[in-house]
């Protein structure tokens, strides 16, 4: 939308209807013509079936902003939420004082505009009449209140009266407009015994069908019996097994109409009225039998189905399963955007209000539909192209606004749907979508597909309100130390005996410990104990019921004492036994020591420090004051800190991060069948990655089966506590059982060769969701093996999500693999996209794709081609690198490259090739542009490290950074080359020792031709050269080019090498290079080997111009 284009807002109910769909075809056709832009806003129903869900649909109206718009149209009779019309038209009065037009209804404020329907029904009486011989004529009519059946029905009385004919009263029914009107009116026919008319007028189609089938039911036959008309003609009534004889509402040139209508408004000129010449459908309901009956087509508009492209209605949707399964808002606006396509718009766009990102963590959080937050999240946007999308919670903008973009300047007029997202009584915000340049409605699967984002999002937010209110229950009923305020009265005996019995053992200090081992995931041993609290006393009580009843005696800080006394003490005797290994002490959070027993553990633990570990349970938040209290008392003596019991309570990456420990304990609910449960194996490994980044351990507690054992050390834990591995004992174990040790030291080696691959095998559908993957924890995606039912895949992601897994290709697959939106975030261990031999692979780019820390793998035995409009950046850091080709060591298979977009390769390590392989292979490419950038010491932009190199370049836009101590930006370091380059843009900027521009830097020959191109370079080094060998042979050809050199350099040459083996040849060429260099030349060749034909050059040296003779043909 520009500053200067009319904007115009519509409203409506059902904007997929027929009639509404029509309406807005014309509408559409018209304001584009016209160059105004409208903005629809519109009810998924036309009314709904209770006053909630009225209140839902019609609350999109509400989003309209009068400063935003020149002009507004309103299809009021679709609107039939009670009052909402009603309603619309006093706002609008009240608040937008610009043009507004009526469609089909009258207004108490504003000008109205209808379709007349008496020419039509006049033309339907006369055919029934004059044609079939009719004289006595039904009219089911709709609403006896409503406006159009008042003018249906004089028109219907008119039309009679002309052929000398009446409509008695107990000929005129009834009915609503709906399916149901047709069973009334058919037993009100029948009632009695009487006779049937000839013939029944019905005021719409969907009466007319109603009718036909109720006569059917009563075993009376249409048309043999009796005709049947409508004054409406719908897809429905054209289909029917004796199609509807009807004439057409003129819907699409009433919406024509509507938009000059407007215009002429905003230029203030008149508008002649509305008319448009009746239009016959000609059925057979009237008795006709016509061979020229229009036929409703069949045939798609595109090879494409519902099934092979997996649209909306395809039984190979899983739309709904998907978004069910979410447990988070942010994966599921990944979900709706990963299924966005179905739609078959150019865009959509998702708004949900801004409270709802704490879903699930407040009571709180709730939006009626009384209107829309001022603050929105742009969760969800999707264009056609892939380009540009957002999928998450980080965006967010004014609501006033309605879209961030909305008043862009672009080049055409813009159409956008505005539709409600809500469930019940919860508005979650508003969606959007567009179709391009196309002048039409949206239809039934966007209402269907944007309803079901709608129960999904319901769904979500039960699942994280229950999930909410269970974790609250579960706080209350597991707490370690949940302050108790029950009165000991309430207390039966055995509760009571409990109670005097701590009390006992508070005063006493009658407590004895156990120790359970900590184990390394490495090899298994030891690394420290965890000392549980135990009561010494003839009749046991759990640690638990210990801590519930000194807290109702307000003891806890006797617990805390003697647990630091009697543990420290255990430790200062035991220093020999314990070795290296520490002991982890329980700390209660918020309970803090008088100043002497403080002062005397402070003591101690400056003598242990290498001994000791303090654990805080995270389940109970502490304020920053103590916390930062604790942590000094503890950092002062180096003492260690463990966080206990993580993924429960208050456990959040904030209060992590305010912790720091070095040690994270994973709560054993998070352990618990973990082999079974991807979602668990998915948040065990983000906590086990966050402690990584931060330099602290990660430990799992309450392992208890080898199975458990095995995923916790697969996911990278590393440390190891629960029964599994070793119960508590009295003593201090110096190992554990031998076999699981064994365990432990194989599952280890299985998690450091990468054995625990988990693989997807692709081809069941041809559309696969790498989030869905990455959630059930799935490493790498085959594709090409065994009985594929789709060859053809998209493996598609959504913006901003990353996805660490790799694409492996067996041998000899041959089939199209398109790249989606994805991020593949690879360790660099394998490549990211693997091309096994014997293949040929049409790789298709659809919008911004991500390879980090590896590549593209083409075996020399197979073929890659790359096609698409969309983009891909490589980033790559590791020793050896490759963009897309082979290994430094490896020659590539056949790269061809013909996209339509942006190749951005970034390469960083010792050694590596961007595009190409390090021992040769053949690249061509024909179409893109290719951003390529090195850092390294012996590196190549395209082509090959040692072997030959074999390019051909051709339409395309190159710009090579290129910094490399040795190496070449097109061509090959130590092989020869064959470069050819035609209709191109290349710009090179380089530095390092050795290198050459478009050539071979060691290599025996390059042969380069160049054709109607651009060379501009500009390099800095010691040994170098712009275009040829430069320990070789050169052959150089340059037609019809504009080259532009600067080369700096104490060996640097402009073209050739350091041989007079140089042939060049410029035609119809314009050359211009600076050089700088202790050699006083920019050529060796001789001179009647450099020939400058029907062409200019300007060549400096040190800033002085040698002159070359210029032929001429």
């Amino acid at each position: 939308m520009t500053n200067n284009r009319k904007h115009i807002a519509l409203f409506v109910g059902q904007a997929d209807e027929s009639y509404q769909s029509r309406f807005i075809t014309g509408f559409l056709k018209n304001a584009f013509a016209l160059d105004m832009d409208v903005c629809v806003f519109s009810m998924y129903h036309k009314y709904q079936n209770t006053a909630i869900r009225e209140k839902g649909e019609s609350n999109i109206f509400t989003l309209m902003r009068p400063e935003l718009f020149d002009g507004a149209v309103v299809l009021a009779d679709t609107i039939q939420t009670a009052g909402a019309a009603e309603e619309l038209d006093e706002w609008l009065h009240k608040n937008f004082h610009k043009p507004v037009l009526m469609i089909e209804s009258k207004s108490k404020y504003f000008p109205s505009v209808y379709s007349d329907c008496r020419e039509s029904i006049e033309s339907l009486i006369n055919h029934l009449v004059k044609v079939h011989g009719a004289r006595d004529i039904a009219f089911l009519c709709g609403k006896q209140w409503h406006e159009h059946s008042q003018q249906r029905l004089r028109a219907v009385e008119s039309a009679l009266k002309k052929h000398g004919l009446s409509l008695p009263e107990d000929r005129i029914i009834y009915g609503d407009f709906w399916y149901l009107s047709g069973e009334l009116c058919a037993d009100r026919l029948l009632a009695g015994g009487r006779k049937l008319p000839d013939a029944v007028l019905c005021a719409n189609d969907c009466m007319a069908i109603g009718l036909c089938q109720a006569f059917e039911e009563r075993g009376i036959s249409v048309p043999k019996d009796i005709a049947v008309v409508s004054y409406d003609s719908t897809i429905e009534g054209h289909t029917s097994p004796k199609p509807v004889t009807s004439a057409f509402i003129p819907a699409e040139e009433l919406g024509e109409y509507s938009a000059g209508y407007m215009a002429d408004r905003f230029a203030g000129r008149e508008t002649p009225l509305f008319y448009a010449p009746p239009k016959l459908f000609m059925g057979e309901s009237c008795g006709c039998i016509h061979e020229d009956i229009p036929k409703i087509s069949v045939r798609r508009g595109e090879w494409g189905t519902v099934i092979s492209q997996e649209g909306f209605d395809s039984v190979n949707n899983t739309m709904a399963d998907d978004l069910i399964s979410q447990t988070d808002l942010s994966g599921f606006a990944g979900t709706v955007y990963s299924y966005a396509f179905q739609l078959g718009a150019e865009n959509f766009h998702l708004c949900l209000g801004d409270l709802w990102r704490y879903m699930g963590k407040s009571n709180d959080v709730h939006y009626g539909n009384d209107g829309y937050p001022d603050k929105m999240i742009y969760a969800v946007r999707f264009n056609k192209s892939f380009k540009d999308g957002i999928a998450g919670l980080d965006v967010t903008f004014d609501s006033c606004k309605l879209l961030p973009d909305l008043f862009e300047e672009r080049e055409k007029p813009r159409a956008v749907f505005f539709t409600p997202v809500f469930s019940e009584n919860a508005c979650f915000g508003y969606a959007a979508v567009e179709y391009g340049n196309k002048a039409r409605s949206y239809d039934d699967v966007y209402r269907k597909w944007i309803m079901l984002v709608a129960k999904g999002l319901e769904a979500l937010r039960r699942y994280l309100e229950a999930n909410r209110i269970q974790e609250q229950l579960n706080n209350l009923k597991s707490s370690k130390f949940a302050a108790i305020n029950a009165a000991y009265e309430n207390l039966d005996s055995e509760e009571k005996a409990d109670y005097q019995l701590v009390t006992q053992i508070l005063d006493n200090n009658l407590f004895t410990y156990k120790f359970q081992p900590i184990v390394s995931t490495k090899d298994g041993s030891v690394f420290s104990y965890e000392a549980l609290m135990r009561s010494d006393t003839e009749r046991n009580l759990p640690p638990l019921t210990i801590v519930r009843y000194a807290d109702m005696q307000h003891r806890l800080v006797d617990i805390e004492r003697s647990t630091f006394m009697n543990v420290l003490k255990i430790v200062e005797n035991n220093l020999d036994k314990l070795g290296k290994a520490k002991i982890f002490i329980n700390s209660i959070p918020g309970i803090m020591l008088e100043d002497d027993d403080l002062e005397i553990v402070k003591g101690y633990l400056e003598k242990l420090s290498d001994s000791v570990v303090v654990e805080l349970t995270e389940e109970a938040e502490l304020c920053d004051e103590d916390l930062e209290r604790l942590k000094d008392i503890l950092q002062r003596r180096n003492i260690k800190i463990a966080v206990d019991d993580y993924g429960s309570g208050y456990s959040n990456i904030n209060n992590l991060l305010r912790y720091m420990p070095n040690f994270v304990k994973i709560d054993r609910a998070l352990i618990s069948d973990i082999q079974i449960k991807p979602q668990k194996q998915h948040f065990v490994k983000e906590i086990i990655n966050f402690c990584h980044d931060n330099d602290i351990l990660a430990l799992a507690e309450g392992v208890e089966t080898s199975d458990e054992l095995r995923v916790a050390i697969i996911l990278g834990a590393d440390l190891i506590q629960g029964f599994y591995t070793g119960k508590p004992s009295s003593e201090f174990i110096g190992e554990i059982n031998e076999n699981v040790r064994k365990e432990i030291a194989a599952y280890h080696s299985e998690f450091v060769a990468g054995d625990n691959v988990q693989r997807y095998i692709a081809g069941k559908t041809n559309r696969v969701s790498l989030s869905a993957l990455t959630k059930e924890s799935i490493s790498e995606i085959v594709v090409g093996k065994g009985a594929m039912i789709y060859k053809d895949i998209t493996f598609y992601g959504t913006p901003g999500a990353k996805s660490n897994l790799h694409i492996s290709i067996e041998n000899g697959y041959k089939g199209r693999i398109t790249l989606e939106n994805i991020t593949l975030t690879n360790s660099g261990k394998c490549p990211a996209v693997e091309v096994g031999e014997n293949s040929d692979v049409t790789l298709v780019l659809s919008g911004d794709n991500i390879l980090m820390n590896s590549g593209i793998i083409v075996p020399k035995t197979s073929k890659l081609t790359i096609e698409g409009d969309g983009n891909m950046v490589i980033v790559l850091n590791s020793p050896e690198f490759f963009g897309i080709g082979n290994l430094p060591d490896q020659a590539t298979g056949e790269l061809i490259f013909a996209q339509s977009g942006t190749i951005e390769i970034k390469g960083h390590g010792s050694t590596g090739v961007c595009i190409g392989g390090g021992d040769g292979g053949k690249v061509r490419m024909f179409s893109g542009q290719y951003i390529l950038s090195t850092n390294g010491s012996r590196t190549v932009g395209i082509g090959s490290l040692s072997g030959d190199a074999n390019v051909l370049i051709d339409s395309s836009n190159i710009i090579i950074d290129f910094n490399s101590q040795e190496g070449a930006a097109i061509g090959s370091v130590t092989g020869s080359s064959k470069i050819s380059i035609s209709k191109c843009a290349f710009k090179l900027r380089g530095d390092g020792s050795e290198m050459v521009g478009l050539g071979s830097l060691r290599g025996e020959t390059a042969q380069v031709s160049v054709d109607i191109s651009s060379l501009n370079m500009d390099i800095g080094g010691i040994s170098l050269t712009g275009i040829g060998a430069l320990r070789g042979t050169t052959r150089c050809e340059i037609f019809s080019t504009i080259v532009k050199f600067t080369l700096s350099g104490v060996d640097s040459l402009a073209v050739g090498g350091y041989s007079d083996d140089t042939f060049i040849r410029m035609n119809r060429c314009d050359a211009k290079w600076d050089i700088r260099n202790n050699l006083d030349t920019d050529c060796f060749a001789d001179e009647e080997n450099f020939r400058i034909i029907n062409g200019s050059g300007r060549f400096i040296v040190n800033g002085k111009e040698i002159i070359r003779k210029n032929s001429i043909d």
